[in-house]
């Protein structure tokens, strides 16, 4: 082998910069595109899934024990909250009341119309068995606004990503495959 094959090619700026820029550059560029793509495909796909599995949409009430409801009605005193039987309730409020007293929380969701919204803003007395528990709401989960598109756009943004990522790996195989071949041809 002659000495002078084993002198390195004289390194000129333009290809330094391309090399640096695909070996880093594109990398980072494509793991911002996979983070951008994850959250934008999450969103989107939650929002084409969340109303058919009744994620969201329902309000939740609380109902507060007697001992509680007297220390929270105390002020109220001079401006009385709206009392309500629970007969006087609508189904779906009367089934989230129920749902409520059994559950752990004290919490149960209105699915159903919900008749009496406005009142149960500000809070209710409700009576049930004579005994009387204030109520109010204590959520509403609207359903996320965004355009279903985020789901497909967000799987692009992901595949682009991993093209950037898997771009230094590719260009040292390219490199390899034009070494060999400049082999061959010597």
């Amino acid at each position: 082998m002659d000495p002078d094959d084993r002198r390195p090619e004289p390194i000129d700026e333009e290809s330094s910069l391309s090399e640096t820029l695909l070996t880093y550059g594109a990398p980072f560029f494509g793991t911002l595109l996979v983070a951008v793509g994850i959250a934008g495909g999450t969103l989107g796909g939650y929002a084409v899934v969340q109303s058919q599995l009744d994620l969201c949409g329902n309000p939740t009430i609380v109902v507060y024990s007697p001992g509680a409801t007297d220390q929270l009605t105390a002020a109220t005193r001079t401006d009385p909250l709206r009392e309500f039987g629970i007969d006087e309730l609508a189904p779906a409020e009367r089934r989230a009341f129920e749902d409520a007293l059994e559950n752990p929380r004290d919490t149960g969701e209105v699915r159903g119309r919900f008749v009496h919204r406005q009142a149960f803003e500000r809070g209710v007395l409700v009576t049930s068995g004579g005994t009387t528990r204030y109520v109010t709401i204590s959520s509403v989960n609207p359903c996320l606004g965004v355009d279903p598109l985020l789901f497909p756009l967000g799987v692009v943004f992901v595949l682009l990503g991993a093209l950037g990522i898997l771009t230094p790996p590719l260009y040292r195989k390219l490199l390899e495959r034009e070494e060999r071949a400049r082999g061959t041809n010597r």
